[in-house]
């Protein structure tokens, strides 16, 4: 009797132990969507409420439609300033700043991003305390974690001779912790040497070689890396200064199947 109530015992604790244990999550692969809007210092005055954004002081909207619930945005503002720019959007995302990146006295770059949001058409507001020329990217994702996906930033800086052969603009580097993490990279030079190309394993979202607006000046580039380890965040471009940032993402869960290992089966009671 004593034999048959230990088996039994040891039996279920075993079935507790697998019943309670968590499987390592799966994450799938977020993925890029769209450019879902820009705007340059070239694009006129918009009037709403009656404040007045002017893209050439620093204040600046950009209306996107189309946009899917639950998606993630990432707005990669460049000023020629080195305060904090501000973003809002007239559906109540909450913007994160995830990096500030400046250069000399006068240039800056910054990346936010909102998770999670709600489905429909949008209208963003860039602001910056002073009035300097604004540049923007709006870029939208899937598969990104609802909920404090940065969760790795770099930035980097440098002035190199305007106009001179090229150079690597570097955001530094960063080192995921989550497979299928989503790293954004942006950089922002102060003349229109054009010579841009992306650093290895990532894909250009804009198009600076045109040397026009409103891809003029600012590169962003991403990559959605499956294994864990260090990447660096580079552009190559003419000699110019730079101030450059990167950000890891973390995916959301799923996708993989994450499940619970399954009760072994052919147990009896003795």
């Amino acid at each position: 009797m004593a034999k048959f109530l230990n088996t039994k015992i040891l039996f279920l604790i075993i079935i507790c132990v697998l019943a309670g244990a968590s499987a390592t999550p799966a994450y799938a692969a977020p993925a890029f969507v769209r450019v879902a809007g820009k705007i340059s210092p070239n694009d006129p005055s918009v009037v709403v409420d009656g404040t007045t954004y002017t893209p050439m002081q620093g204040q600046g909207v950009i209306t996107i439609t189309g946009v899917q619930a639950g998606n993630f945005l990432v707005v990669i503002a460049s000023l020629s300033n080195t305060q904090v720019t501000t973003v809002t959007s007239n559906t109540g995302e909450t913007w994160v700043n995830d990096v500030h990146s400046t250069v000399s006295v006068n240039d800056s770059l910054d990346i936010f991003h909102a998770s999670n949001v709600s489905a429909g058409n949008k209208t963003i507001y860039i602001t910056s305390p002073q009035t300097r020329a604004l540049r923007a990217v709006v870029l939208e994702y899937s598969g990104v974690a609802p909920n404090s996906p940065a969760y790795q930033t770099s930035k980097g800086s440098h002035i190199y001779p305007s106009g001179g052969p090229s150079v690597t603009g570097s955001a530094g580097s960063v080192t995921t912790t989550i497979p299928n993490s989503l790293i954004v990279v942006g950089c922002r030079t102060d003349s229109d040497f054009l010579g841009w190309s992306p650093g290895p394993g990532y894909t250009m979202r804009t198009n600076p070689n045109t040397g026009s607006e409103p891809d003029q000046k600012v590169g962003v580039e991403d990559q959605v890396v499956a294994a864990t380890g260090t990447y660096t965040g580079t552009f190559t471009f003419n000699s110019d200064l730079f101030a450059c940032g990167m950000v890891a993402y973390a995916p959301s869960e799923g996708g993989g199947g994450a499940t619970r290992p399954a009760a072994p089966s052919g147990l009896t009671v003795q």
